[in-house]
Order: C-alpha cells, then structure tokens, then sequence
C-alpha cells in the first residue's frame, strides 16, 4: 500500500516537473529602470501621436531619483520606465500600449486623459526592450495624480505600472 502511494506521489511530482517548462509561455515583464527625470536642452515639437499633441527632441536627460514611483509636478521634469519582456511567442507581433493620467486640457480646450497605440515587436525573437519617458514641458501638463501603464499582448494584461504625480512643496 504504501509503495502504490509513494509510486502515485513521484509520478505525480514527475508529470508536474515535465509540465511546469510548458506552462512557462506566458509573456514575462521585468521593469528595470523606473526614475524621476529632468530634461536638459532640446526642444519641443508638434506630435499628433503624443500624449498631449507634443515631444522633445534632442534632449538630454539627468535622472533626479532612481527607482521612484512618486513624481513631483514640476516644469522641466518627468518620469521615465524601462520594461524588458521575455518569452514572447514567436506569432506576436504588436503589443497594445495604454496609458491613463489625470485629465489635461490643452491650450485647443480639448481634454485628455488618455493614449492608446500600438508598439511593433516584429522581429523580437522572444525579447523586446520598451522605454518610455515623459516631461512637464507646459504648466496644463503638470496636474497631480496618477498615471497608469498598461501593456497588452493579444487582449491579455502583460504589464502594468503606476507612476503618482504629486504637488511640488
């Protein structure tokens, strides 16, 4: 009796063992740099594809604070985020981005609080490298709350982070 048992409980562990590897395709999402950021230099240009209708360009940048989820709202900063994935399945080739923050009225009076678009991983070969990085240039830019991260891969939630704007003291 006790030997059908111990035979049960190693084939068991054995089928459990061989299987775990299989499960393993789930798309993997590792943040490795989450900062407070300042914008030295550059300028700033239209964008229609942008969270709020503009972008830097030739911009350096200092990091202020690394690994920091609370950003203070103040002109000439911003936040930044890198997210290594790994495990990607080879027929997947575009994540869907979504990111939600405090609503913002721009200077047309239209408002936002939202951006959704797509980011080509073709090519990634299991592995892709996203950053995004973000500054108050304009003083409508700056209000206080939270900004969510989302990442998507075929419907399913892959990433998810929360950068906290707060009112500089």
């Amino acid at each position: 009796m006790i030997r059908h048992i111990y035979f049960l409980v190693v084939s068991l562990f054995c089928t459990v063992a061989y299987a775990a590897p299989a499960a393993k395709s789930d798309i993997e999402s590792i943040v490795f740099m989450h900062s407070y950021i300042e914008k030295v230099g550059g300028e700033v240009i239209h964008e229609a594809a942008a969270v709020n209708d503009v972008i830097s360009i030739g911009e350096r940048t200092k990091t202020l604070k690394e690994r920091t989820w609370v950003i203070p709202n103040k002109l000439g900063t911003g936040f930044e985020i890198g997210v290594a994935f790994l495990s990607i399945p080879q027929q997947i080739q575009h994540f869907d981005l979504r990111i939600t923050y405090p609503k913002t009225t721009l200077p047309s009076g239209e408002t936002r609080s939202q951006l959704e678009r797509k980011i080509d991983i073709s090519g990634h070969q299991g592995e892709y490298v996203w950053g995004f990085a973000y500054y108050f240039d304009f003083p409508y830019e700056t209000t206080p709350g939270d900004w969510h991260i989302e990442i998507r891969a075929k419907g399913s939630l892959i990433h998810h982070s929360k950068f906290t704007v707060v009112a500089e003291n």
